[in-house]
């Protein structure tokens, strides 16, 4: 078994499903897991997470919901940051956010909300 909090990539592909399926034969839409686009932003939103004091893990492939990121803030290891990657308007807001805006959104969303 791999261990959940040494995520490299890119990722090996899996065969779970795809939460909303997939627009073509291939993954390529930043919400479809193993896209380029998606593991990129996995990636900077993993490395992200870590650079603040998180302990990032990924869960959910295959299900209903699909893939989310699952982070516990190390200086209390309460998990403080929950969010799905495979919904179409979450992975486009996620991509609208510059680094800072990224950090900033993490902070005010799950750090001090």
């Amino acid at each position: 078994m791999t261990d959940p909090h040494n995520i490299t990539f890119p990722r090996p592909r899996d065969d779970e499903p795809f939460a909303w399926g997939l627009s073509g034969p291939e993954p390529r839409e930043i919400w479809e897991r193993f896209s380029p686009a998606y593991e990129a932003q996995l990636e900077r939103l993993v490395t992200t997470l870590r650079g603040m004091g998180f302990s990032p893990t990924i869960g959910g492939a295959g299900s209903e919901d699909g893939e989310y990121v699952r982070a516990e803030y190390d200086q209390n290891s309460r998990v403080v940051f929950f969010y799905h990657l495979e919904d179409p308007a979450d992975a486009r807001f996620i991509a609208s956010l510059d680094d800072e805006a990224l950090r900033a959104w993490i902070v005010e969303s799950w750090i001090g909300g």
